[in-house]
């Protein structure tokens, strides 16, 4: 039995919560990690923004509490307690001692449960927000991003983007009374994960997290069934014109048809991380060391949870007077890559790259409740973060290049530069 499965200590006696509590040797020190379904996905046929504002409000006070007095409560024991929004669920996550869990839980409740979402802090919210909108029209590369995603994907699949302006238009639309439905018809039990990490009790966790939030509401909400798929591959090309810009930004890829669930999924993975996955991988080695044309260079596979079929991507930056040739360069090595294929003592190595960041990245009780968390959201057993290093040491070098063959295609590539061209 692996770390995790004999560590970690898993309790759903609450109906619709379900905690993992992993006691460390981290003296005094609690990280709490968790999240519910209720994400942008969420929105159906309403405002796709919702979630992320509503998200964004949970500090900002609740019925009994101004933000002032969440800040002071924090702030008199040292602790930290921050929401975010995904495509797909709504994050909070703690940080205190261990004294002082009981007072983060009680407020962590307070936030969830009785938002205020005022409306003066909903304006100040909106324009920030749109303050940076208005920047990202200057962003190359996020421009880039957006209309690389525009190419691959359908307007209600999961990597789909809308446009800057359209971004603008939407949070400036979301209304207080918006919040509020969302809030009661989205918050509540039913899918509610927590992780814990560090010098905590299970028994004593768990009774303080079922007190504080047992007695919430339920909600049945699920992650809504994949209705499109990405588009047919095709070879294209667009320009995005940016005005006075030292660089300019360029994305280069395909839709792949699987997600991380397919058998295929760490082949074709290990291939693209050998490809441009860090410094010392093909692109980096060659088109930026050897041939000096550019900064930055990388390739991934992305928007591949929760069964949505994702993307391989190149992303580059380049002066705008040698994009044409940085571009020549990165094809070449992607014809060499697919052709010829990787080597094992390539595979080898990347292979002890993954593993080694993968354990580096549970060094802190932070990491670990962040990966325990991850896991239980994709509905994997405990025992995959045991075998996670195995999987990856178990892929051959003849699936790493089946699978580039099978998921890559040269010659239906699409490309999207935006900057001063």
């Amino acid at each position: 039995m692996g770390t995790f499965s004999s560590q970690v200590i898993t309790n759903d006696e609450c109906s619709g919560v379900k905690t993992y509590v992993m006691p460390t040797g981290a003296k005094d020190v609690v990280t709490v990690s968790g999240s519910m379904l209720g994400g942008s996905i969420h929105c159906a046929n309403t405002n796709s923004k919702t979630a992320a504002l509503v998200s964004s409000m949970l500090d900002k006070g609740t019925e009994n509490k101004d933000k002032y007095e969440i800040s002071e409560t924090l702030e008199s024991v040292g602790a930290e307690l921050s929401f975010s929004s995904t495509r797909y669920h709504t994050h909070f996550t703690g940080f205190c001692l261990k004294n002082n869990l009981r007072t983060v839980v009680s407020l962590l409740s307070e936030q969830l449960r009785t938002p205020s979402f005022s409306s003066s802090e909903l304006s100040t919210l909106q324009g920030r927000i749109c303050g940076n909108l208005e920047r990202d029209k200057e962003n190359t590369k996020k421009l880039a991003m957006i209309n690389f995603l525009r190419r691959l994907f359908p307007s209600n699949h999961p990597n789909f983007r809308e446009t800057v302006n359209e971004s603008i238009d939407l949070v400036s639309k979301v209304k207080k009374e918006d919040l509020f439905t969302f809030h009661k018809e989205q918050y509540g039990l039913g899918s509610i994960k927590i992780a814990a990490a560090g010098d905590v009790s299970p028994a004593d966790f768990n009774s303080q997290i079922f007190e504080a939030i047992g007695d919430w509401s339920s909600k049945e909400v699920e992650i809504p069934k994949l209705t499109e798929k990405a588009r047919e591959p095709k070879e294209g090309s667009e320009i995005i014109k940016v005005q006075d810009k030292t660089s300019s930004d360029l994305y280069i890829g395909q839709p792949i048809g699987i997600d991380r669930e397919h058998e295929d999924y760490y082949a074709l993975m290990l291939g693209i991380y050998i490809l441009g996955g860090n410094f010392s991988a093909r692109l980096m080695q060659t088109v930026r060391d050897k041939q000096g044309l550019t900064y930055g260079i990388g390739s991934s596979i992305s928007g591949v949870s929760f069964g949505a079929d994702g993307y391989w991507n190149i992303w580059g930056t380049f002066s705008p007077d040698i994009l044409k040739k940085g571009i020549e360069a990165t094809k070449e090595q992607v014809d060499l890559w697919f052709n010829k294929g990787v080597t094992e003592d390539e595979l080898s190595a990347k292979k002890t790259t993954i593993s080694g960041s993968y354990k580096v990245s549970m060094d802190s009780t932070a990491g670990l409740a962040a990966k325990i968390l991850s896991n239980a959201e994709h509905g994997r057993e405990l025992s995959y973060l045991d075998e996670y290093p195995k999987i990856i040491e178990s892929i051959s070098l003849s699936e790493v290049n089946s699978a580039i063959k099978k998921y890559v295609n040269p010659n239906k590539l699409y490309m999207v530069a935006a900057g001063t061209l």
